[in-house]
């Protein structure tokens, strides 16, 4: 639903830091407008990797069955027995996203920048720049192409007076050399600015800045080496204005009129988050644009030039791939997750060989925790092949999309199969005794990482969750398909507990496994997934209610002192889901104060100390060399809204079920539901005024 009015998104200069620039992408290339007396562009795209000495299990030696007989929780000698690591070479990090460099715009003296706005229908980013003695500003105005890895940059005042070259080799430099990369090959001729960075093992990636009729034209493309990286970016370059200029900003101008087409309309009588959920929700596009088929990890296309790519800017499967995709059913931006699906379906080979070495199956599929877009691991132990939820939560992905879309063509060929695969590997971990199935050990994700031998137990209420939601999808799934559900389904759901419990009797509250309860603050709230995400706690029952109420009471009663970024937004929407009126607000107002910088961009340290203690080692490094920008919180925050405002649970929709009384006046139009339903709502001085649905395929909606 088309944003109205649509007023561009404004910042004051300096925006001192990478990670407060203003965002621009494509779904592959990243870029990030900032600076003080210059105008910086960082540069990166998603395809930059480093592959080299990933992590690989081991055949005969790896599997769940050894892990379950040589674990022992009160030491850590077992794990080499299970995990044996293969002659690695010591300075050669897992697989990472690469740093890349920038281009630094040098204006002519008694120029700077005092301001920039984003125009987010249509991607433009404008730079309004003051000369000294002069009333009037010049603008300098960038465009990067919704298909290309193009940016157009607008120079009609002539204030550019040069094009600096700062490659990641000038802060990298020793951990690059230490790992077989060679120097950066600059290019510098007249008109002409750019370098590219070879790889050891990879493709190098090349940016060029060609000066054009308009300013300049910058382009970013891979080669096998440097010099066919130099030729293939400035043949885009030459591509792109061959085809007109012009014609770059159409296509993008129709890409984003579109986008906010299909978007929820949100009105809330807070200033900053109106323009938070706007500048959020159009990263959300330039991240995932379907176009470049590039699927975004934690960083989305952008990564800071400064320093060693955090994480790798790898793909996390226990929250933050799906904290990044979850805006896009509410959203109603469906096609953004294609990339991510189709990523996921080219790892079959991978994820069958995982399920193999773990469980001794071949009909199964395991999804590495953290990997990179080749499914190849970053890291080796339990939690990175047996926390089975992360596989089981990108199965719930597949199955929202057919609840969203209904496409029953997309159900069978590729949910079905894909939610089947994964749930062959529980099958296999499950075990059965006096009548009642469990895992023998698992993973609650990350619980115990700070300690070492506590790291996993029995029966994670964290994969319980997962497991029942996986096969009551698995049963809907097959009467939809109008095949046989496999049997097993019905008993696993019989059989299999919903939780495991702590606690005395009449007091008892979700555990984090059998015997270990929430006993420190934990910024994971994985033991509480039977609430968010995988909603599987099925019909209400009084003792259902007392247990999950208890659970909640004891998560707050723990506190939010080592909260991340990402984990936010998360407990905000557990509380939501509970009918919490005022808290979630709460919580989401700290943590804007605690995790938004100058740009709005969510950065995953704390901006102060005082109220959260996660890596507060780490929170007394200076901000300007130790920030790191992830797309997680930024997406997991849209979607708090939404479950704020609107959100199905059980079957029922629930209509403002966490909306602050400060909220007064409060609607939002177009919000996406499962069942192809779109609703609008609005409420007047704390009143519902009307609530509005629209249906593309008809069934009820309770």
């Amino acid at each position: 639903m088309q944003q109205s009015p649509a007023h561009p998104i404004e910042w004051q200069f300096p925006l001192p830091r990478t990670h407060a620039g203003i965002a621009m992408g494509n779904g592959l290339l990243g870029a990030l407008v900032w600076g003080a007396e210059s105008i910086n562009i960082t540069l990166n795209r998603s395809d930059f990797w480093d592959h080299r000495n990933d992590f690989r299990p081991t055949e005969g030696v790896s599997t769940y069955a050894n892990m379950v007989a040589k674990y022992r929780p009160g030491s850590d000698s077992w794990f080499p027995k299970v995990f044996p690591v293969k002659p690695r070479t010591a300075a050669i990090k897992p697989p990472s996203r690469l740093p890349f460099g920038r281009f630094e715009l040098e204006l002519y003296p008694g120029c700077r920048p005092v301001s920039g706005s984003l125009d987010y229908t249509t991607g433009k980013v404008t730079i309004r720049v003051a000369k000294r003695g002069h009333k009037t500003f010049s603008a300098i105005t960038f465009d990067l192409s919704v298909k290309l890895s193009v940016i157009l940059v607008r120079d009609p005042g002539r204030i550019i007076r040069d094009v600096r070259i700062r490659t990641a080799w000038e802060w990298v430099r020793e951990r690059l050399q230490l790992t077989g990369f060679p120097e950066p090959v600059q290019v510098s001729r007249p008109g002409l600015r750019g370098w590219a960075q070879e790889c050891p093992a990879d493709p190098a990636l090349a940016a060029i800045c060609r000066r054009s009729r308009e300013g300049f034209i910058i382009a970013l493309e891979r080669g096998a080496n440097a010099p066919a990286a130099i030729k293939a970016a400035d043949k885009l370059t030459a591509r792109a204005l061959s085809g007109g200029t012009q014609s770059i900003r159409k296509a993008n101008a129709t890409w984003w009129r579109a986008y906010w087409k299909r978007a929820p309309e949100v009105k809330v009588p807070d200033e900053f988050m109106s323009k938070f959920y706007l500048y959020a929700l159009y990263k959300f596009g330039a991240a995932t644009n379907p176009n470049c088929r590039w699927p975004a990890g934690l960083q989305g296309p952008w990564v800071e030039e400064y320093q060693p790519t955090p994480w790798g800017g790898d793909y996390h499967f226990n929250v933050n791939v799906q904290q990044a995709y979850s805006p896009a059913f509410q959203a109603n931006q469906l096609e953004h997750l294609m990339p991510l699906f189709d990523m996921i379906d080219s790892w079959k080979g991978v994820m069958r060989r995982y399920a193999r070495i773990v469980c001794g199956i071949n009909d199964g599929f395991i999804i590495g925790m953290c990997c990179d877009d080749r499914n190849r691991l970053l890291g080796l132990g339990p939690g990175v092949l047996i926390d089975h939820a992360c596989s089981g939560w990108i199965a719930q992905m597949f199955w929202q999309y057919y609840l969203y879309t209904g496409d029953v063509k997309f159900l069978r060929k590729r949910a079905y199969p894909f939610m089947l695969g994964v749930m062959r590997v529980y099958e296999a971990m499950l075990e059965e005794k006096n009548g009642r199935l469990s895992l023998a050990i698992g993973i609650s994700a990350e619980f115990g990482n700070d300690i070492y031998p506590r790291i996993m137990g029995k029966n994670p209420s964290w994969q319980l969750a997962c497991i029942h939601m996986l096969a009551a999808a698995l049963q809907e799934a097959a009467r939809v398909l109008k095949i046989p559900p496999r049997p097993a389904w019905a008993g696993i759901r019989e059989k299999t507990p919903l939780y495991s419990l702590c606690g005395k009797p009449g007091e008892e509250r979700i555990a984090v496994w059998e015997n270990q309860d929430l006993d420190h603050c934990h910024r994971h709230h994985s033991h509480l997934a039977c609430i968010y995400p995988f909603d599987s706690l099925g019909a209400p029952t009084p003792e259902k209610e007392r247990i999950v109420e208890n659970s909640i009471d004891h998560w707050i009663n723990m506190g939010m002192g080592r909260w991340s970024e990402w984990c936010m937004p998360w407990a905000a929407i557990i509380q939501a889901r509970m009918g919490f009126k005022e808290s979630p607000w709460l919580i989401m107002q700290v943590w804007r104060k605690l995790f938004i910088n100058e740009g709005l961009a969510t950065v995953y340290l704390p901006r102060f100390r005082g109220i959260t203690a996660h890596r507060c080692a780490d929170q007394k490094k200076p901000r300007e060399a130790n920030e790191v920008m992830q797309i997680d919180g930024t997406m997991g925050a849209v979607t708090a809204l939404y479950e704020m405002l609107v959100h199905t649970r059980a079957g029922v929709t629930r209509v403002f079920p966490a909306v602050p009384e400060e909220w007064r006046d409060v609607s939002f139009e177009g919000v996406r539901l499962p069942g192809g339903f779109f609703m609008s709502a609005s409420r007047k001085n704390c009143r519902p005024e009307f609530i509005a649905v629209k249906s593309l395929r008809g069934g009820a909606l309770t």
